[in-house]
């Protein structure tokens, strides 16, 4: 799994993104952790940075977003979501963004309704939230929803408990994004790598095999 990276929420931040890929191996492979967009002002670049050169990815909360609300605010300047009308969202940025670009809307919108709740590279479980609670269950409907939006510190310990063993049990690696941190939150068999990029943090990749972690500040053009 030599120069093989996990990269962490982008929300949009192009700049960004392309000084972290500069400071890796020239011959690295990528994964997504999803969130590529809202919030920073260039998500419609970053899906075509990432679809264009056939990254994995999965799905996260603001592509399921972005697929439900974009067509009406380009196409209808329906704007009466959350997602288009309250800052924390992030929704208006991406609107603002896709205004110039018009022509990639329905290609983007197909493009991530193919991207899959989860990946897995031999011992490397990757969701957009926190999954280790729900891998021995990731194939079952039930666990959709948590796959993409399920937090740290708000899993279901009912849920969990229903199942074989507990998580901290599991003999596999959780790589997620989501739940944003000042550094990459390091568990006995988890990464949260979701380091506050869009918020004026860090965005970040880390090697598979290795687990050594690379990081480049925020590019504020991003916001």
């Amino acid at each position: 799994m030599s120069a093989l990276f996990v990269i962490g929420d982008v929300h949009g931040c192009i700049y960004t993104l392309e000084s972290l890929v500069k400071k890796l191996p020239k011959d690295a492979r990528l994964i997504f952790v999803g969130d590529l967009v809202d919030k920073g002002k260039y998500s419609a670049n970053v899906i075509e940075f990432v679809k264009g050169n056939n990254h994995p990815c999965v799905y996260g909360n603001h592509e399921y977003l972005l697929f439900n609300y974009l067509r009406d605010a380009i196409y209808r300047d329906k704007r009466d979501s959350n997602w288009a009308t309250k800052d924390g969202w992030g929704g208006s940025k991406t609107i603002e963004n896709y205004k110039a670009y018009p022509h990639l809307v329905d290609e983007h919108i197909a493009w991530v309704e193919t991207l899959p709740r989860y990946i897995q590279k031999d011992r490397y479980f990757i969701t957009h939230g926190f999954g280790l609670p729900y891998y021995m269950r990731k194939d079952h409907p039930s666990s959709k929803r948590p796959l993409l939006s399920n937090r740290i510190d708000e899993t279901d310990e009912t849920f969990i408990n229903d199942w074989e063993v507990g998580y901290e049990e599991y003999e596999v690696i959780n790589i997620f994004g989501h739940c944003p941190f000042k550094e990459v939150l390091r568990g006995r068999n988890y990464y949260g790598i979701d380091t506050s990029c869009v918020y004026g943090g860090k965005l970040t990749a880390l090697e598979l095999g290795t687990e050594n972690i690379v990081q480049v500040q925020l590019d504020k053009r991003d916001i």
